[in-house]
């Protein structure tokens, strides 16, 4: 594998032959996929627990993918097999909210239904795995255009898929932020092979239109990640605009084409914006109605990175917090330090250094000065926690480590070699040093600080060996790509724990079991969150209750004087646990039977007791109490004219779908529907619809003339067909402008040779 001196790959003109990008005939193709078999070692640690669920650590209660995106792809599935409709509408949590405006709901983002054809959660497993490897191969690909040899652009790549913060992340349940992230490597690629166009004296549209696509795909997978993703490719376009200058002059006569990239750069935004418009425009709409429009600074800001956990640079955090995890690798570090030692070499060098400080800094958050003003704006609030930005540190680490190993792979100065034996004696010192303080301190051994000095010491006396001559380069590349996988599998290994299936199904199992098993529809309210979003999705069961990031800001009102729980803030659960403990944080608290009534909630489920007028206890699950709420109204009602409010009529028949329900009721009256009310939603009577219908309440009312009617409430929301049009829009632009990329202009026609006329 390792055969050949690295130096090899540049031929007499100083090109490189054997880089990433290179892409000859399909035989080279077929062996430049090959080449990167070093990328699937990372990703075997997933493979034992692969139809599982990953949790943080085996104490962990709680796993995203486990609280909202395995419940969505269920009911998204039931809804196609069941509806033959893709639903827009969702009644699983929260009594109803708009699926089509939650980027969570995975209804968007085209890669992620492979995830249904397949039982879950192993099809979701199987898409990380595959996303791992895309990003490593993105990374690959990012840095042979930049012109790294293929050795050093692998090592890059494998740096990249084995990062232990999307290990991490992937333990917390983060999968579709994990989507997004291994996209980035592409994104920053089109830039790539547009630059490429430009310096043949041409312009690759194709360039632009697939960098409107991925990032696009970006935004559908992640839209948080949108942000950081297209931030980081604009600034790299304009970076590589200005690449080649050799003095301010030049740079000067480099500024009216900087200024050209602009308007590409929004063209893209736009392309980008259109394509993913499906979900922008619903989850804009989503957003302006719920709590996240009062966040305060504190709630943006959450999460930021403590200064202290820099030294997460160093030793890694084992079984350690997603959001702080910063570790890269000792030989990854290491390597990095030596490319800032190498000085000049890849022009690119400078873009990434860059990038990891302010990727660092911005990632501080709260402990900076004047962050908690700027936190106010409206990009900063929908960004929210800060310590995302690591995930672009990491990147750039395994950018210029490949650099470094680029640069060790070459003849090697004796001022590089003077300058990286210094370096690596002062990091390996410092590290030795500090952790040697920290153990002693502490009067005990701590793995993170021993893994982390070990780790440094091997990595260092590897390259320093390098730096020597003392071994061929095909061991010593071995034995350095040995070393760092060692070490990020290890670390990677203690990052996630896969929990069999049926264990986690199992949690609440009994209680969900007797209460689908009482027909009718109706929804189950717990103070204690004791029948889980899994579970209750698995027995098709409606919860009033819900853990969301994104919740409609008068439902929110509404279920503080129902629930009893006061407000606490912005939360991602309603009810809020204050204390962080489900089970008893709101044991104290008095829900309100009626007003939880007239949600249809027929049950409620708690760990404590509930002594409340309304409620009667039917049976206890393993410690979970089962109350029927007495003062339950049906899913629908007519309030006759004249009557008490506490006098009505159930409704004579209704049918339920996602994003239809037909009711037949009596009139005259009142009629309600125990269904959230949204934007989007029309009434229609006896076939014509109701213009009367206004739909200022929480649930949806109107009220009815003399006789039998038919009530239709369907969901026709304007967002996601007006984002459906400019989607069909944008993939028009992409066809075109791929059909028009593909003509060759008259200058490439008279170049018999190809690009710049070469044979």
């Amino acid at each position: 594998m390792w055969s050949g001196e690295a130096v090899n790959d540049l031929n007499p003109q100083g090109r490189l032959v054997g880089s990433a990008s290179s892409a000859a005939g399909p035989t080279s193709r077929v062996h430049a996929v090959i080449r990167l078999w070093p990328l699937l070692l990372p990703v075997l640690v997933l493979l034992p627990g692969v139809s599982g669920f990953p949790y943080p650590s085996a104490q962990a209660e709680f796993s995203d993918l486990v609280i909202s995106h395995y419940p969505n792809a269920v009911y998204l599935r039931q809804a196609l097999l069941t509806w033959r409709s893709l639903p827009l509408w969702s009644p699983t949590i929260l009594s109803g909210y708009p699926f089509a405006g939650n980027p969570l709901s995975g209804l968007w983002y085209p890669p992620g239904w492979l995830a249904l054809l397949l039982p879950l959660p192993l099809g979701f497993n199987l898409l990380v795995i595959l996303h791992l490897l895309w990003g490593g191969a993105g990374m690959y690909r990012l840095l042979g255009a930049e012109g790294f040899s293929w050795r050093a652009a692998l090592f890059g790549g494998l740096a990249f898929g084995a990062m232990p913060k999307l290990y991490a992340h992937f333990g917390a349940g983060h999968v579709t932020l994990l989507y997004a992230v291994c996209w980035t490597p592409w994104l920053l690629l089109t830039r790539r092979s547009t630059q490429l166009a430009q310096n043949d004296g041409g312009y690759d549209r194709s360039g632009l239109i697939k960098a409107g696509m991925v990032l696009a795909l970006i935004c559908m997978a992640d839209l948080r990640w949108a942000v950081f993703a297209g931030l980081s490719w604009a600034t790299y376009s304009i970076y590589t605009s200005f690449q080649g200058t050799s003095n301010r002059q030049h740079a000067v006569t480099r500024l009216p084409a900087v200024l050209r990239e602009i308007p590409r750069l929004c063209g893209v935004a736009l392309l980008a914006t259109a394509l993913a418009a499906p979900l922008l425009l619903p989850t804009f709409e989503y957003t302006r109605l719920s709590t996240r429009v009062d966040l305060r600074a504190s709630d943006v800001l959450t999460y930021s990175l403590p200064p202290a956990r820099l030294l997460g640079l160093l030793y890694p955090d084992l079984s350690g917090f997603q959001e702080y995890m910063l570790y890269p690798g000792a030989a990854v570090l290491l390597l990095s330090m030596l490319a800032l030692v190498r000085g000049a070499g890849s022009r690119s060098a400078p873009f990434w250094t860059g990038l990891f400080l302010v990727a660092l800094v911005y990632a501080l958050g709260e402990h900076l000065p004047l962050t908690p003003l700027m936190a106010r704006l409206p990009l900063f609030a929908w960004l929210r926690v800060p310590s995302r930005a690591l995930f672009l540190s990491g990147t750039a680490l395994a950018a210029l480590s490949a650099y470094g190993l680029d640069g060790l792979l070459v003849a090697i100065s004796s001022g590089v070699q003077r300058g990286g034996r210094l370096l690596l004696a002062g990091m390996v010192g410092f590290s030795l040093l500090l952790a040697a303080l920290a153990c002693w301190s502490s009067r005990s051994l701590l793995p993170g600080f021993a893994w982390g000095g070990a780790a440094l010491l091997l990595a260092a006396v590897w390259i320093a060996a390098r730096l020597s001559g003392r071994l061929t380069v095909s061991l010593w590349l071995a034995g350095l790509f040995g070393l760092c996988v060692l070490d990020l599998v290890g670390v990677n290994l203690s990052l996630f724990e896969m929990r069999p299936a049926d264990q986690v199904l199992a949690e609440g199992k009994e209680a969900a079991a007797y209460l689908a098993g009482q027909g009718g529809l109706f929804r189950i309210f717990s103070p204690s969150y004791s029948l889980p979003q899994q579970t209750a999705a698995v027995h098709s069961l409606q919860l009033s209750d819900g853990v969301d990031p994104l919740q409609l800001e008068r439902y929110v009102d509404y279920m503080r004087s129902a629930s009893g729980v006061p407000a606490g803030g912005y939360s991602v659960t309603l009810p809020p646990f204050i204390s962080g403990v489900p089970a008893t944080s709101n044991a104290a608290s008095t829900p309100d039977a009626g007003l939880l009534g007239l949600l249809n909630v027929r049950y409620l489920l708690a760990q404590f007791d509930l002594d409340v007028q309304g409620l009667a206890l039917r049976r206890v699950f393993d410690g979970t109490r089962v109350y029927e709420n007495l003062l339950a109204r049906p899913r629908a009602w007519v309030q006759p004219d004249g009557a008490g409010v506490d006098v009505y009529e159930p409704v004579e028949s209704l049918e339920w779908s996602p994003d239809r329900v037909v009711v037949r009721a009596e009139g005259p009256g009142v009629l309600t529907l125990s269904e959230i009310d949204y934007p989007g939603w029309e009434v229609w009577v006896d076939g014509e619809l109701w213009a009367e219908y206004k739909g200022e309440g929480l649930l949806r009312t109107l009220t009815l003339p003399t006789g039998a009617h038919v009530v239709e409430f369907i969901y026709k929301p304007m967002s996601v067909y007006l984002g459906l049009g400019l989607a069909v829009v944008g993939l028009l632009v992409v066809l075109i402008s791929s059909r028009s990329s593909l003509k060759p202009s008259p200058d490439r026609r008279l170049a018999p040779g190809g690009p710049g006329g070469e044979p």
